[in-house]
């Protein structure tokens, strides 16, 4: 049985004293088995498990860019094709899981820089020609207090409703674990969007740099260059990320396909089959066509218990800067050297 917070906690009333431990537990549980997602993917799984491995221990520091991609070139070349060919993997000025430029001249695919990764970026109005999603000068954050996160899944709905996402797709998720016994039972609620990691490991691990950063700390998936081989799904240490399947709600809402969020700043239209998102991963991204506009994300606007905050981490004046650096602030799954953009508040 959990201990209950006495008056001599840290803790509210009524919050469990749950360690971290347990909290990196919840994840771990979110998290799919790696061959079961990988089960219907054309993709290879042998090599899909074994990427996602590695790329998680770049991120912990065990194997350098060079390393992984130096092993795994011959075979992502014969896997993918001309799409891994003709992108870098990763970018060359990719941060600590970076390949040198003589390692990335020696690999089967393209060379380039992150810009060239990213040339996509949709503009936005108002923008100079240096401008467009991701482009500003602050790198996003966001601290969830847990002793105020009611459980009430409001954050949940909201993102489902602004981004639109289909049956089986929910970029925020509130994990639960109820503790004790009648009457005195308590209940650890624990939301999970995407970390937007600082050495993401769904990053490295993909053979067509589908997904990458961009400079204010967003983790990015371009549509039009997914593959959806999910390799990046069991490579997350989170399970933050969803495959679309291409449902919809249509026996509930009529005409819900129709209508489509503006992800990363681009109007897609309406669902129709083989058309992206359909087929791609798909993920939290911070609400990032909502911050562009300079407005919270859908679920920080909507949290009733005011727990979540969303600011510049670069900016030492700001809330969210100041709440991170906090005695009570936490990241989950440290020991994944991922180094997340989500803090959290014991």
């Amino acid at each position: 049985m959990v201990a209950m917070s006495t008056a001599d906690d840290d803790t509210l009333p009524g919050i469990p004293n749950v360690g971290k431990a347990d909290l990196d537990a919840m994840v771990e549980k979110e998290r799919p088995d790696p061959r079961e997602e990988l089960a219907d993917v054309e993709a290879d799984t042998d090599l899909g498990v074994a990427m996602a491995e590695d790329a998680q221990r770049v991120a912990r520091g065990e194997l350098s860019g060079d390393e992984y991609w130096e092993k795994y070139d011959e075979a992502a070349a014969a896997e993918f094709g001309e799409a891994y060919q003709e992108t870098p993997n990763p970018a060359v000025d990719a941060g600590d899981q970076t390949v040198s430029t003589e390692t990335a001249e020696s690999l089967s695919c393209a060379v380039g820089s992150m810009d060239t990764v990213a040339t996509e970026s949709t503009q936005v109005e108002g923008d100079g020609p240096d401008g467009g999603i991701g482009a500003g000068d602050e790198k996003w954050g966001m601290v969830i207090d847990l002793q105020k996160c009611v459980g009430c899944d409001s954050c949940t709905v909201a993102c489902k409703s602004e981004n639109r996402t289909p049956p089986g797709v929910s970029y925020n998720v509130v994990m639960e674990e109820e503790h004790g016994e009648f009457p005195n039972v308590t209940r650890t609620n624990v939301p999970r969007p995407c970390m937007q990691c600082d050495n993401p490991p769904c990053v490295q691990v993909c053979p067509v740099s589908a997904t990458y950063k961009m400079d204010d700390g967003v983790v990015n998936i371009d549509y039009d260059r997914c593959i959806g081989c999910r390799y990046c799904n069991i490579a997350c240490p989170y399970g933050a990320r969803y495959f679309d399947f291409g449902e919809n709600y249509d026996d509930e809402v009529d005409g819900a396909g129709e209508l489509t969020s503006s992800e990363y700043g681009v109007d897609r239209g309406p669902r129709e089959e083989g058309k992206s998102p359909i087929g791609n991963i798909r993920k939290c991204s911070f609400c990032t066509h909502r911050l562009e506009r300079g407005e919270e994300p859908a679920c920080v606007e909507t949290c009733v218990g005011d727990a979540r905050n969303m600011g510049d981490l670069e900016n030492p004046d700001s809330d969210v800067a100041q709440m991170a650096d906090s005695s009570r602030a936490f990241q989950l799954k440290e020991d994944e050297g991922t180094d997340p953009n989500v803090y959290y508040l014991k």
